[in-house]
């Protein structure tokens, strides 16, 4: 299945080639979890990034056992500091 994930911030500079200007597609195996889809993306193990699916948070202890479709809207968000 191929699933779009978007990436905003200095996370856009992980996409891989071809991707557009912050979103790229990514092909899992039907039944996919979300965390087969974040190990698939090229981000270094030491990123931080908080993921939406669905306009929903996501825990990081959660993102194994979340099934993914192609319907779903997936986001990936670094983190926010304010003052």
């Amino acid at each position: 299945m191929e699933l779009t994930v978007t990436l905003f911030g200095a996370l856009r500079h992980h996409l891989p080639p071809g991707s557009a200007f912050n979103k790229c597609q990514v092909s899992l195996a039907a039944g996919a979890s979300l965390g087969d889809l974040l190990a698939a993306l090229p981000l270094p193990a030491d990123t931080a990034y908080m993921v939406l699916l669905n306009d929903e948070k996501v825990q990081a202890e959660n993102f194994s056992a979340i099934k993914v479709t192609t319907e779903d809207s997936i986001v990936l968000l670094p983190p926010i500091k304010g003052g």
